[in-house]
């Protein structure tokens, strides 16, 4: 909720000209009865008016005495997702539609990178200074809805039905993406110049970077979470698979078997989260062989001996290993260490917690997160010290 900003001055308030007209913020759909969700948690903000804009999402209390309202922008949302309703006769769910977001600091990027922000940035970037410079140096927003929320996404309530008319018209504007386009404002984000040259343009082409920066790991550890979520059911799948032929044969598979049955589930793209051994342990286990810390420090070993090498530059002659000299983003380690484990692959959720024990273990790789602004777990590296 803290991409969220308390607002004054409707869209309706906002005058155009001919010329620009098109470019100017406008209501594209609104549903009442409609509550907030800061995460998975309900929010005080219930049974208010929802207001779809070119460039925002409004809420507000038609029962407030106030014509204030909040609102987030559209540039905040990296991706949207549907929680049905449903439920028994007695207990029912309020169908929702799930808001994936950018952080503060990545949004305020996104913001700052505009060549003509609309007059609401002004209001939205209200805060106080850190001991930063430029877009860094705002700290959190006066006029926040909170000042921080741990939570990466909200949910929009619709107990009165619709949203699968807002979700398409939401789409919709985020394909289009007005917000981008240039269009007449006399409002400048900062009292120097966003012209072809000088400071301003520079500072600018470095929000943007940022931007493209901050969006291509957000949708990096986008698809991760899917696979990890994806991963539990294959697992489920490939077990499933071997209790059946176990049953069939009324006894344990031989080692045979055993092959040939994985070489099948590979086949269809199903595996069956195994662990190597190392020089820690050359015993195939898995979690629920071992104790889950002994399982992840031995993986953590492991993971160590096979991207050491990488990191330190002395894989190969190849350029495509030297892009990966003293760092290398999670994603890649993980293709990496299940190519050098062959069949006993693990998921990815296996390596984020054994990169957790490398520090402990005093190997010679960390697992670390960089402080510009983006969540941790959005933001780990593996980087050779």
């Amino acid at each position: 909720m803290d991409r969220f900003r308390w607002c004054s001055d409707d869209v309706e308030n906002y005058g155009s000209t001919n010329q620009d007209s098109l470019h100017e913020e406008s209501v594209v759909l609104q549903k009442s009865g409609v509550r907030l969700y800061d995460g998975p948690n309900r929010s005080a903000f219930d049974g208010g008016l929802l207001k779809l804009t070119t460039h925002r999402i409004l809420w507000s209390d038609p029962l407030s005495l106030t014509s204030s309202f909040i609102a987030l922008p559209l540039a905040a949302i990296i991706s949207v997702k549907v929680e049905e309703g449903g439920g028994s006769l007695t207990v029912s769910r309020t169908p929702k539609l799930i808001l994936r977001l950018l952080t503060v600091a990545a949004l305020q990027n996104v913001l700052a990178s505009l060549p003509n922000p609309p007059q609401w940035i002004e209001h939205w970037c209200e805060g106080v200074e850190g001991s930063g410079s430029g877009i860094d140096s705002i700290a959190f927003s006066a006029t926040a809805v909170v000042s921080y929320s741990k939570e990466d996404h909200v949910k929009l309530g619709f107990p009165m039905a619709g949203h699968h008319e807002f979700l398409q018209s939401l789409n919709e504007v985020l394909k289009v993406k007005l917000w981008t386009l240039s269009y007449h404002s006399d409002f400048k984000l900062t009292t120097k110049s966003f012209g072809t040259g000088g400071i301003g343009a520079i500072q600018r082409q470095q929000a943007a970077r940022a931007v493209e920066t901050d969006r291509n790991i957000a949708e990096t550890f986008e698809d991760l979470s899917q696979l990890m979520n994806n991963a539990s059911e294959m697992v489920k799948l490939s077990r499933l698979l071997a209790k059946k032929v176990r049953d069939t044969k009324g006894s344990d598979l031989s080692a045979n078997e055993i092959a040939e049955l994985r070489s099948a589930m590979l086949s269809m793209g199903v595996v069956e989260v195994v662990s190597g051994g190392d020089d820690r342990g050359s015993s195939s286990s898995s979690p629920s062989s071992l104790s889950g810390t002994t399982f992840y420090i031995r993986l953590a070993h492991q993971v160590s001996s096979i991207l050491f090498p990488l990191l330190k530059g002395q894989c190969s002659n190849h350029s495509a290993d030297r892009l990966h000299t003293g760092c290398i983003d999670l994603a890649t380690a993980y293709c990496r260490v299940n190519r050098a484990r062959g069949m006993d692959l693990i998921s990815p959720e296996d390596l984020l917690r054994a990169c957790r024990y490398l520090d402990k273990e005093n190997l010679p790789i960390r697992l670390k997160g960089y402080a510009n602004g983006l969540l941790v777990g959005a933001s780990c590296l593996l980087v050779y010290c």
